[in-house]
C-alpha cells in the first residue's frame, strides 16, 4: 500500500500504457458496458480471463492491483449486504459484486497505465461529437481526470496522516474507528489546500481561454489498439447472446 497509491498513474512502455488515448478510453467504455450488460458467471470469467490477459500487458505485478483491490474491501462488502438487503438473492448479490471489483479493476488498469492529461483528451476525443450540441465536453473531460486525481490525492494524504500519526505514537490500530475519525479531518483540509493550489495553477495557465485545446503528445493507432476495441466488441455480442438469450 506504501508503493502504489489507488488510482495513481504508473509510468512504464508497456503496449497497454501506449495505447492511443482515444481507443484506450473507448475500450474502456465499451469493457464497462460488458461489466454491467453481464447476466451469468459464464460471462463473467470470459471477460475476467480477457482483463487477465490485458494485466499482463501492463508489465505492471498482479500483486499491485490485488494490494489495490483490497485497500477498498468494506466497499464490496456494502455493495454485497445492501443488494442481498434489497433483493434478499444471495446470488444476484454475490453477482452484482463482482460486476463492481471487475469495474475497479477496469478503473485501474485506466488509471495506471494513462497520465491524468492522456484520460481528459481522450475523453474529450470520444465526445467530441456532442460539442455540436452546445456541451462542453472540454469541461466535463477535464472534471472526470480531476476526480480520479482527487481520488488518488485522498489515498496518498491518508497515507501521510497515517505516517504522522505513528512517527508521534499515536495508535491507530487499536480503535480504528476512533483513528479514522483522527485522520479523516486532516486528510480533508490537505485535499482541499491541494485543489485550491490546482485551481490557482489552472488559472495561471489561462485554461479555458483558448477556443481550441492543443495536445502535446499523441500515440499513433496501432494494431494492438484495433484488437482490444474489436474484442470487446465481440465479447458484447456473446455477453449479450450468453447472457440474455
Amino acid at each position: 500500500m506504501n508503493d502504489y497509491s489507488f488510482f495513481k498513474y504508473i509510468p512504464s512502455n508497456s503496449k497497454i500504457h501506449m495505447l492511443n488515448s482515444k481507443m484506450k478510453i473507448l475500450w474502456f467504455l465499451l469493457s464497462i458496458i460488458i461489466s454491467l450488460v453481464v447476466k451469468d458467471y459464464y460471462s463473467l470469467l470470459l471477460f475476467f480471463i480477457f482483463l487477465l490477459f490485458v494485466i499482463s500487458k501492463t508489465n505492471i505485478s498482479i500483486n499491485v492491483y490485488i494490494s489495490n483491490l483490497l485497500i477498498i474491501y468494506p466497499v464490496y462488502l456494502f455493495c454485497l449486504f445492501l443488494t442481498l438487503f434489497i433483493s434478499l438473492n444471495f446470488l444476484l448479490s454475490v453477482l452484482v459484486t463482482i460486476k463492481l471489483i471487475l469495474i475497479i479493476i477496469l478503473f485501474l488498469i485506466l488509471t495506471f497505465t494513462t497520465s491524468l492529461s492522456e484520460i481528459a483528451w481522450g475523453f474529450e476525443c470520444v465526445f467530441s461529437p456532442l460539442k455540436k450540441l452546445g456541451i462542453p465536453v472540454s469541461n466535463i473531460s477535464l472534471s472526470i481526470a480531476l476526480v480520479i486525481k482527487f481520488i488518488s490525492t485522498l489515498f496518498e494524504k491518508f497515507k501521510e496522516v497515517r505516517k504522522s500519526m505513528a512517527y508521534r505514537g499515536i495508535p491507530y490500530n487499536k480503535n480504528s474507528l476512533t483513528a479514522i475519525k483522527k485522520m479523516v479531518f486532516p486528510v480533508i483540509r490537505l485535499s482541499y489546500k491541494l485543489s485550491n493550489r490546482t485551481i490557482s495553477a489552472m488559472k495561471l495557465r489561462f485554461y479555458g481561454y483558448g477556443k481550441k485545446r492543443t495536445n502535446y503528445h499523441e500515440n499513433k493507432t496501432t494494431y494492438f489498439d484495433k484488437v482490444l476495441v474489436i474484442t470487446d466488441c465481440v465479447l458484447i455480442y456473446l455477453v449479450i447472446w450468453l447472457g440474455w438469450l
